[in-house]
């Protein structure tokens, strides 16, 4: 990608009235560009970076817009690695639409991730780091933000270099073996390069296993409520999201559409589907919402199956298919109804939306059903589907490069692999990517960041 520094600026703040808006520019001469239409102009100049120097900005001296702080980092110590300033100003849209156009005289509007992408560009962060940013500003709860810090703070970066420099070393052990084959030297012990190919490949398939439970943190855990008609699969859903929600009355049927809500579940982020009841019903409007449960099933990560505790009926004899089984919980719902003396079946969840301790059983059960707990986030975390792709690339390269070495085939196809996993960890950190690939990353990104 041809890089250019030309001035660049845009609004880093929330559209509408507020406090503050904070406006950045970011570029070649940006501070010369600002000094045009700061009070405080000579000081700007002279100053050095990370200051904060206060002021009036204007079009001209006679043409004043407002008082202002002006935020200074000069090259290289700043967000982009360029001169960049942020203008403070206060929140009222037309003073902010007013030092923008001042601006714009000399400058152009950044492009949405613009200031992240030459943040990138200048090696202020690579390319898994800059991911992290969006992922950061649109994580919707408390463990999705915590990856996505974990991640932009390097330490996936550095997990992945760290195996990256082992596998250069492993290669270049294949290269010498094919540099120096006619000289007299002692032959590679291909013993311990077999470990050491070996060891990358343990340590690049943990990853990748880890890495779905980082992508469900990322993108959200799917749970749907299944059962029979009036089970309590709306009380529940009303009693996840904490509001009444779902329509709940004692008549059958009364769910025909699927109902859909974001929850925070520990800290993990959950998309929740109330669906109609599953049942043989001669209604077409509720058979098409009996489809759709069945296909919203399918999508699920998790199937929580309600049955009545009150008046159980198993799922094999309620229209529940068994190929959901095993991703599913079984659910025994209305429990503050049954005696103190009642059996109770160990294979379930008892629950009820009056007793609070039921929804704490089921929320566990939930999480360790789909292997999520806070030590996920003590250790380096994939949870970008770009970064697992490329990661299931580099496993499938280590397991040839053991495959070339157990068949004899040569330290040429061994070296080749290991150049290939190489070429795959590298995509992730952006060393090398391609025009496309950029832009269609930081294009997810919001104007200002």
């Amino acid at each position: 990608m041809i890089y250019s520094a030309d001035p660049i600026c845009a609004l880093i703040t929330p559209a509408g009235h507020s406090a503050i808006a904070v406006i950045r520019i970011s570029g070649n001469g940006v501070i010369d560009l600002v000094a045009q239409h700061f009070s405080n102009a000579k000081k700007l100049l002279k100053s050095p970076s990370h200051r904060l120097l206060h002021g009036v900005f204007g079009d001209s001296p006679q043409h004043q817009i407002d008082e202002v702080l002006v935020s200074l980092f000069r090259n290289p110590n700043s967000y982009t690695g360029e001169d960049c300033i942020e203008i403070s100003c206060h929140g009222n849209p037309n003073i902010a639409k007013r030092i923008l156009q001042s601006l714009l005289k000399h400058s152009r509007m950044a492009k949405p991730g613009e200031f992240t992408l030459r943040a990138y560009l200048n090696g202020k962060l690579d390319l898994s780091q800059a991911e992290a940013v969006n992922d950061l500003i649109n994580a919707s709860v408390s463990k999705a933000e915590n990856a996505a810090l974990m991640q932009l703070r390097g330490i996936l970066s550095k997990h992945l270099q760290e195996i990256l420099q082992r596998i250069t070393e492993a290669r270049l052990r294949c290269e010498l073996a094919i540099d120096f084959a006619d000289q007299d030297l002692p032959s590679i012990d291909l013993a311990d390069l077999r470990l050491r190919i070996l060891n990358l490949f343990t340590d690049a398939k943990d990853l990748a296993n880890k890495g779905e439970q980082g992508r469900k943190i990322r993108e959200g855990i799917k749970i749907c409520l299944a059962g029979a008609p009036n089970t309590g699969k709306s009380s529940l859903f009303n009693a996840f999201l904490q509001q009444n929600r779902a329509i709940v009355t004692p008549h059958p049927g009364t769910t025909r559409d699927y109902l859909e809500e974001s929850i925070s579940l520990a800290g993990f982020p959950v998309v929740i589907v109330d669906t109609a009841g599953l049942r043989d019903s001669e209604d077409e409007i509720e058979n098409q919402g009996i489809a759709k449960s069945y296909e919203l099933m399918q999508e699920a990560d998790i199937v929580l199956y309600l049955i009545d505790s009150t008046n159980p009926v198993l799922p094999a004899s309620a229209n529940f298919p068994m190929e959901y089984l095993d991703r599913s919980i079984i659910v025994y719902s209305k429990a503050d109804l049954l005696p103190e003396d009642y059996v109770r079946h160990a294979e379930g969840i008892y629950c009820s939306v009056l007793q609070p301790s039921g929804l704490v059983a089921l929320s566990k059960a939930i999480l360790t059903r789909l292997n999520l707990s806070d030590t996920l986030l003590e250790n380096p975390l994939v949870t970008n589907v770009r970064h697992l792709a490329a990661l299931a690339g580099c496993i499938e390269s280590l397991q040839n490069a053991l495959l070339s070495l157990d068949n004899g085939s040569g330290f040429e196809f061994v070296a080749f692999e290991l150049a290939s996993a190489s070429g795959f960890l590298e995509e992730i950190l952006g060393v090398i990517t391609p025009d496309h690939l950029l832009e269609n990353i930081f294009s997810n990104f919001c104007i200002g960041k």
